[in-house]
């Protein structure tokens, strides 16, 4: 009896949870129930905007060639700050990039937070432009510490900003 009421009040729970997160339809609505337009104005008519249009993949290309520095935080103990620092550094890309660790996070342009999912061994990072905000990177790893995890992260994150910051390699024929 008990467990029956129990399956019960969270059905409803679940069901209203799920019916909060749907969409409103109002605006499509409305938007329908409205009368075209008779006349539309030509496009030379209308005035054009003097300000460029940035794509996100752009900003975040700009951000990645802007930065000079990198701060890295961590939010777990089993990936440390120094931990990532060192394996960063023995990344053969890294001195190319002409990027700093700084150890104060109001001087990086760069911040990378660092943590791991709660009993599994996930250890995750975001890259971020401290000015924007903006995302620029993130991503996943799989590994038993942090020690491990290191090495796939830093070569990730150091793919991550060389394709932003050093030139494309040619191809020689």
């Amino acid at each position: 009896m008990i467990r029956l009421t129990l399956q019960v009040i969270l059905g409803v729970l679940f069901c209203t949870l799920l019916v909060s997160q749907q969409p409103s339809q109002v605006t499509t609505l409305t938007a329908l129930a409205q009368p075209a337009p008779a006349a539309q104005p030509s496009p030379a008519a209308q005035p054009v905007a003097d300000v460029p249009q940035w794509s996100a993949s752009s900003q975040r290309s700009q951000a990645i060639r802007n930065a000079h520095t990198v701060y890295i935080a961590s939010n777990t103990v089993f990936l440390t700050v120094g931990t990532l620092e060192r394996a960063l550094l023995k990344q053969k890309d890294w001195d190319k990039l002409n990027l700093n660790i700084v150890n104060d996070e109001p001087d990086g342009d760069l911040i990378v937070h660092v943590d791991r999912l709660i009993f599994t061994h996930f250890h995750t990072y975001v890259v971020k432009d401290r000015r924007s905000g903006i995302v620029l990177a993130s991503g996943r790893i799989l590994a038993f510490d942090g020690i491990v995890a290191s090495g796939p992260m830093a070569s990730q994150i150091v793919k991550i900003l060389s394709a932003a910051r050093l030139p494309a390699p040619t191809q020689g024929y």
